[in-house]
């Protein structure tokens, strides 16, 4: 018996010296890059922190919203403490428009974020099919009822704290850059914790990516990983990406954007995807996240 106690006692003091060395290991931050479910192209991004605080950037088409909202379910009881926007085109604002149109008894989010250009300016500018309209108007009615003391407009240089994860804005939206206009509007964020960096750039476009390089510390554009703009074409120009210098870059990129295949092959469409691909190889990128193969999972 005497034995069995000096064991137990043993055991305590083993422990105890563990905690004050280091305390009790936490899990990891885990970041995941969800996987298109039509035949468009898309971006949603879920991040949950060890202590199950729940973020999500856009989310997706309409077509998408059944897996984000089972994502959801499964992963966080279907509530979501933060939700940012990086602009409003149906491929990242669709599934938050539709899920709160026939799941808001079952979601709950606490807040939400963007920065989006006036409904005057994107008819102007450039919506032009009434799919798009549809989308941006019944967010705005969100917006405005349910969600009407839960929207922050962001502004560049805000920071959150949502559980270990700092979000910084680093850009917003130029009123008077209106070539590539909604595209341009990207809201710029670097998210991170203690131990790893991201930079989502959304579908940021070459204008705005010459301007984010004169108005934003380098340090705060270096990062891990990078959200490749507007889906890994025609988004920012080589310059931007030389200029930044990925290490890792993360692709919301469907198969047939990857490989820009219009149906008759390798490289046969219009897009610029292979030579994006190019850039990365030229810069010495070699680790790519990609959702054509998957949903895709970061832990930091």
């Amino acid at each position: 018996m005497k034995k069995f106690f000096m064991w137990i006692l043993t055991a305590i003091m083993s422990l105890s010296s563990a905690v004050l060395a280091g305390g009790c290991k936490k899990g990891k931050t885990e970041f995941y890059l969800l996987k298109d479910t039509t035949a468009s192209q898309m971006m949603g991004i879920v991040i949950i922190t060890p202590d199950k605080k729940t973020i999500v950037i856009d989310g997706g088409t309409r077509g998408d919203s059944e897996q984000l909202m089972n994502f959801l379910r499964q992963k966080s009881s279907s509530h979501v403490d933060a939700w940012f926007f990086t602009h409003p085109h149906q491929d990242h604002l669709g599934a938050f428009s539709y899920i709160f149109q026939y799941y808001m008894e079952e979601i709950t989010v606490d807040k939400i974020y963007h920065h989006f250009p006036s409904y005057e300016e994107l008819m102007e500018y450039e919506y032009r099919t009434n799919d798009e309209k549809r989308v941006w108007q019944t967010t705005e009615r969100l917006f405005e009822n349910e969600f009407k003391n839960k929207v922050q407009v962001v502004q560049a240089n805000d920071v959150f704290q949502i559980g270990e994860i700092k979000i910084t804005v680093l850009k917003v939206y130029d009123p008077q850059m209106t070539n590539n206009f909604i595209n341009n509007s990207s809201v710029v964020y670097r998210v991170e914790n203690e131990n790893t960096s991201f930079l989502i750039l959304g579908d940021l476009g070459e204008e705005a990516g010459n301007e984010l390089m004169q108005t934003c510390p380098l340090e705060l554009l270096q990062a891990d990983y990078t959200q490749m703009a507007h889906h890994g074409q025609a988004g920012v120009s080589k310059a931007f990406y030389e200029y930044i210098k990925p290490k890792r870059c993360i692709w919301p990129t469907p198969e047939w954007l990857w490989n820009n295949d219009n149906g008759e092959g390798f490289d046969t469409g219009p897009w610029l995807t292979v030579r994006t691909r190019e850039w990365m190889e030229e810069l010495g990128v070699t680790e790519h996240i990609i959702s054509k193969d998957g949903v895709q999972l970061i832990k930091f």
